[in-house]
């Protein structure tokens, strides 16, 4: 939502600034400002990725824990082998909150939705029901306007039983609905009503206040979207209006006629349908005094400033859309009320094997059972003893719940250990003052580790922000000693998966859950030619970066590496694609490292 409100800020920025531009340009720059905030979740998957630090400690809530003299106690965690330490504190509940969010999001969109499907439904009844107009003063002002706006499309006039229905939709076929009396009007009449609503047809209005309309429907809780379609319909009414005034009628005559049409339509209820209307009550006072203004720049857009305004739009869109907030601590701040921690033996933990040319980012984790927590005891102090507690996020600003943290001392050998709450809060209390060092793990993730000095009767805050870990691969590639091949062999990509159409961690409430990356095409390295003549054989270490549309790229090999070996492998990386690591939904670069084993057989 916020990346959509900029775009659509800067766009009504744009119209502001160009006030004393014509309204066709105006128009034109609300319509590609509407359009890219529409494709900004689409750009979203595809557009390189930057991160904007932000401090959590602006933004985190504080931590609503329990004095210790409220009723201490300490919480178990089921299937951890022990009993460890959590910050006690007011429970969250975005699991019901974020929920219901979705529910009043997606009923609102249905109903605005609903509304938007009957105004084209019932246009297209009334149309059907209409008769066409072939022949009289409105075909032959028809014709004759429609040669001297070059309108190639077929243009169809349908006069509907309605008495004051005059609106104009479609693209392919457009159709101009008129009222009922409309052949009792005179040609005058005629020609300025034909001469607005053909000019409509030119500029394909309807189609794209309908694509308004639809992202409207989608952000009906944003209200500069809302402001942005007002103000889209509004240009379009004044840009045909200066094009009607280019035909050689008056502004007075003009305006005349409009009023006199208003007057006519004073009780039409056009507004509810999803098409232009030349007569609509609303702004009618602005309109007729820009038409008398003779100052006023009535000039169509022109096609350079047209391309200059989207490249500009486009410009701001895709930076905006890969754009990320990656939390920074704001340095050391006192925690409210911590709670208590008690020590016990770390439990190892064990990595999984993982098979030859398997991607080692694990699954997200499954969720944990929930436990009762019983009253916090608080652990007994001696002398002034010292707190640090922080917030744990990921690298898009999300907190972890459940992340262990350990907070050790090398030289008495003490140790600490936490799990982050609902809110990834952790605190420990009742710490002798000293060097300490701070440990926080979660699978998929690197390890975070920072050393710590916590002083007697001090408190010390430390938000910590988890980054994704390196995926690595192993590729085993052999030869047979001999003659290198006459010709050049190039790797070729084979195609091994499919894009995964599902992904749970979009749904995912709390931070830190990561899906990853399925390869979907595959290449295997092919030995270099004069290594395989001398029987030489190798191993090279690649890093890279896996980009968010499934390449891998910015690639180096390790030091010391076999240029050739080297080169081989790169070559045959760059043909491989994945589909992206994707962390809360959301696709991130991450780094990798293949190790491509060059074997001669036999040795």
């Amino acid at each position: 939502m916020i990346k959509v409100t900029a775009i659509l800020l800067v766009g009504l920025l744009g119209t502001m600034l160009m006030r004393r531009r014509s309204a066709a340009l105006r128009h034109w720059v609300l319509a590609a400002a509407i359009m890219c905030a529409a494709a900004t979740p689409l750009l979203e998957t595809v557009a390189p990725v930057w991160r904007l630090p932000v401090v959590t400690s602006l933004f985190a809530r504080p931590t609503e824990a329990l004095a210790l003299g409220d009723g201490p106690g300490r919480a178990t965690w089921p299937g951890d082998g022990g009993t460890t330490s959590s910050v006690v504190g007011a429970r969250r509940r975005p699991a019901v909150v974020l929920p219901a969010l979705g529910w009043i999001w997606a009923i609102g969109v249905g109903v605005n939705a609903m509304l938007l499907v009957v105004g084209i439904g019932r246009l297209a009844w009334i149309a059907s029901r209409a008769r066409p107009v072939v022949r009289g003063t409105w075909a032959t002002v028809s014709d004759t306007l429609s040669r001297g706006f070059a309108l190639a499309r077929p243009i169809r006039l349908l006069r509907s039983d309605h008495p004051t229905m005059l609106v104009t939709w479609g693209f392919r076929r457009p159709k101009v609905v008129l009222p009922k009396d409309a052949n009792a009007w005179s040609e005058d009449r005629i020609r300025v009503v034909l001469g607005h609503e053909l000019a409509h047809i030119r500029r394909s209005d309807w189609v794209v206040q309908l694509i308004a309309e639809c992202v409207r429907c989608a952000y009906w809780f944003n209200p500069l979207v809302w402001i942005a379609c007002r103000r889209l319909r509004q240009e379009s009414e004044r840009a045909c209006d200066d094009a009607v005034l280019t035909l050689g009628v008056t502004a007075p005559e003009y305006a005349s006629q409009l009023l006199d049409l208003a007057r006519l339509f004073k009780q039409s209820r056009s507004s509810l349908f999803p098409a232009p209307a030349m007569a609509r009550p609303s702004d009618l006072e602005r309109r007729v005094r820009a038409m008398l203004n003779a100052r006023l720049d009535r000039a169509p857009a022109s096609r350079s400033a047209c391309i200059l305004a989207l490249v500009g739009l486009v410009a701001l869109t895709v930076p905006t859309a890969g754009l990320v907030l990656s939390p920074e601590s704001a340095g050391p701040a006192a925690p409210a009320a911590p709670a208590a921690v008690i020590a016990r033996p770390a439990a190892p933990v064990l990595p999984a094997a993982s098979p030859r040319n398997a991607v080692t980012l694990p699954l997200a984790p499954a969720p944990r059972a929930r436990a009762e927590r019983p009253p916090v005891v608080a652990a007994p102090q001696a002398g002034a003893p010292a707190t640090f507690a922080g917030t744990l996020t990921d690298q898009n600003g999300r907190t972890v719940p459940n992340v262990p943290v350990v907070l050790s001392n090398a030289v008495t050998a003490e140790k600490f250990e936490a799990r982050t709450d609902e809110g990834g809060r952790f605190a420990f209390s009742g710490v002798p003052a000293g060097e300490y060092q701070f440990k926080a793990t979660k699978p998929g993730f690197a390890t975070y580790k920072i050393g710590v000095t916590l002083e007697a009767g001090r408190t010390r805050r430390q938000d910590v922000v988890l980054q994704l870990g390196m995926l690595s691969e192993s590729v085993s590639v052999s030869a047979v000693a001999g003659p290198r091949p006459a010709g050049p062999v190039l790797p070729r990509a084979v195609h091994v998966g499919a894009i995964p159409t599902d992904d749970p961690c979009s749904q995912a409430v709390e931070g830190g859950c990561v899906t990853p990356p399925r390869k979907l095409a595959d290449a295997k390295p092919v030995y270099p030619g004069w290594h395989m003549e001398a029987g030489v054989s190798g191993v090279v270490v690649i890093e890279g970066r896996l980009r968010t549309d499934g390449s891998v790229g910015d690639m180096q090999p390790a030091q010391g590496n076999d240029p050739d070996f080297a080169a081989a492998a790169m070559h045959a990386i760059r043909l491989w694609h994945f589909s992206p690591v994707r962390l809360n939904g959301v696709p991130v670069e991450v780094r990798i490292q293949v190790t491509v084993d060059f074997r001669i057989a036999g040795k």
